[in-house]
């Protein structure tokens, strides 16, 4: 509870600015809508401008047991992965196993031309 990414960090024991992209994630929120077995939620992000979806890629991280974490989410690496100049959109993809503790995976889907 006092613990974040980074370690210990007091500033999480008072109302900080929530900067997760998927701003029910951040809190024990999700808790509350079940889903301990299996978890899977689209989240809808920020809308790109000037830009039409013509062209669509992913980027994907992915944990195991907490213990090993692998790839790249951002939202830069979906844009070199399907050659988007200009972002439409962004959505981001959650899915989980035991509560993510078994098996976590998370996804930003970019739509752009």
């Amino acid at each position: 509870m006092f613990f974040s990414c980074t370690g210990l960090n007091l500033i999480t024991l008072q109302n900080a600015a929530n900067t997760n992209p998927t701003h029910e994630y951040a809190s024990a929120a999700p808790y509350n809508k079940g889903g301990f077995f299996f978890h899977r939620n689209y989240t809808p992000g920020f809308i790109g401008l000037n830009a039409e979806g013509t062209l669509e890629a992913e980027a994907c991280n992915h944990s195991v047991l907490y213990l090993v974490s692998w790839g790249d989410s951002s939202i830069e690496k979906a844009k070199s992965e399907g050659k988007i100049t200009k972002v439409a959109f962004v959505d981001y993809q959650q899915f989980g196993i035991l509560s993510g503790y078994l098996y976590h995976r998370f996804c930003s889907l970019v739509k752009g031309q």
